[in-house]
């Protein structure tokens, strides 16, 4: 990588560096047939009924990168292929010992649902120039709580992904991105019915998780057409991701899947409530709650949220050389952030899906940087750099702990939430249904001329807050200087 994790000293920058350690060939995951990139369709202007004006979300379809300014900046491509063959769906294994919230799981391929043909898509973003890949790929399980596929982890570590040349893929593993539902026409097989028209995943979502498996398959070890486009893209570790309803899924493919498929070097799961999601739907399907990481196999870094933190409290464990939980003061499950990452294409014509209308401010707090770091240490750690520890937030009987301006207590503190100037939290909010996972950013409850007596104090306080962090492993040198630079160009107090 270009840039490692941050450490400020008064002599300038350290660097860390570490071997490199190949990815293992997975001889037990069929390997699927891969079409593409695909081209035709109606993309990008459909004619499916557009959302309206005000709408913030949009189906995380093909963007068309020719004209996406982020990636003409960084020099990305973007492509999409469909890939299709035959899925399985699992079970527990009776053989073994009984699964408990231990989250050491036992699971085979299931003697009751019969495998299943199927086909999907990925989104492939990829350095254009095969030189500037970092040899890691991250492979998103895209979100589908809203009925839509959204990738909102690429919406928070976007900026460090494409300034380290990382290669991002985003998986349609599970049905209700995809196909239609009647009376909400934001999925893609609405959307663009002629481009997404071949696709066809099973409603029950009984196999999502044999094809994110095969996903993955083909983008390690490709037969016929390779994902990444050629070669000469050199893949060191791949690394697997998913945020709130994924991070369910990440949690049973961590403990029962990845055993049998052994494709993921490491796994970044975030915003989970603390249980699996199940094997498959019906009676026998469910996995034990809370859910713990197993720790006899790869690493997995946590990232909570203060909005999920209250949820996942009975779930959390012991930091081990396999585990660690970060959990961030003051963020949201969703932010301003990552909403806005969600936002209309400026430059296609996409169905927006309805904006939500919440009775207080989305949260602002730099999630983002946060990611950013997590991302970068879990692929140092698949190499034998373990992630610092982090404090957890304060919970006392369920109830998060907070200070008299109302800000959450312990966690990773960013320095917004250690030098602030607004009321960052993760919950409170209303409104429209989703709200409640967006947080809120309000005024303080004194004056800012209170505590900063001057601009100059107020920067120099929120730079040592910001060195602090980045020494501890918590920020990336670009975003301490953002965070800095935010400071100094502030009118506080």
């Amino acid at each position: 990588m270009k840039e490692r994790l941050l450490c400020l000293t008064v002599l300038g920058l350290i660097f860390l560096t570490a071997g490199i350690t190949p990815t293992a060939a997975s001889a037990a995951e069929p390997n699927p047939t891969v079409t593409g990139p695909i081209t035709g369709g109606c993309s990008p202007s459909c004619p499916s009924p557009p959302g309206p004006a005000d709408g913030i979300h949009t189906p995380e379809a093909f963007l068309a990168v020719s004209n996406q300014p982020e990636f003409i900046a960084a020099d990305y491509t973007e492509e999409e292929y469909f890939f299709s063959g035959t899925a399985t769906a699992f079970e527990r294994d009776p053989t073994a010992p009984a699964w408990t919230s231990t989250g050491t799981w036992t699971a085979r391929p299931s003697t009751r649902i019969a495998p299943a043909a199927y086909e999907s898509r990925m989104l492939v973003r990829r350095p254009t120039d095969p030189r500037k890949f970092n040899g890691i790929v991250v492979v998103e399980w895209l979100n589908v709580t809203a009925d839509i596929d959204l990738a909102p982890d690429y919406g928070y570590y976007q900026a460090e992904l494409l300034r380290d040349g990382f290669i991002w893929v985003g998986v349609s593993a599970q049905s209700a991105g995809i196909n239609t539902i009647p009376f909400f026409p934001y999925q893609l097989k609405s959307w663009d019915p002629v481009r997404y028209g071949p696709l066809d995943v099973d409603p029950s979502d009984n196999y999502c998780y044999d094809i994110y498996s095969q996903a993955a398959q083909a983008i390690l070890h490709p037969v016929g057409i390779n994902p990444l486009g050629s070669r000469a893209y050199r893949i060191r570790e791949i690394l697997a991701d998913g945020e709130s309803q994924s991070a369910g899924r990440m949690t049973t493919y961590f403990d029962a899947i990845q055993p049998l498929a052994k494709i993921f070097n490491g796994f970044l799961i975030h915003s989970t409530f603390g249980t699996g999601a199940p094997l498959f739907a019906g009676a026998g399907g469910s996995v034990p709650s809370p859910s713990f990481l197993r720790t006899d196999q790869q690493p997995a870094l946590v990232f909570e949220t203060e909005t999920d933190t209250a949820f996942y409290f009975p779930a959390r464990q012991p930091n081990s050389r396999t585990y660690r939980l970060w959990e961030g003061a003051g963020t949201a499950h969703v932010d301003l952030q990552d909403l806005n990452s969600y936002s209309a294409d400026p430059d296609n014509q996409e169905p927006s899906y309805p904006a939500n209308v919440c009775a207080l401010p989305d949260n602002t707090a730099h999630e983002d940087y946060l990611m950013d770091a997590a991302l970068v240490h879990l692929s140092e750690w698949t190499r034998g750099i373990p992630p610092p520890t982090a404090p957890p937030i304060d919970v006392v009987s369920g109830v998060i702990q907070r200070d008299a301006f109302g800000i959450a207590l312990g966690g990773i503190r960013l320095p917004e939430i250690n030098v602030p100037t607004e009321v960052d939290q993760g919950v409170g909010n209303t409104g429209t249904p989703f709200c409640i996972l967006f947080g809120s950013t309000t005024p303080l409850p004194v004056s800012l001329s209170s505590l900063y007596p001057n601009h100059f104090d107020y920067v120099a306080e929120f730079a040592d807050a910001t060195i602090d962090l980045g020494l501890h492993g918590f920020l990336l040198f670009p975003d301490a200087v953002a965070e800095i630079e935010g400071a100094a160009q502030s009118d506080v107090p």
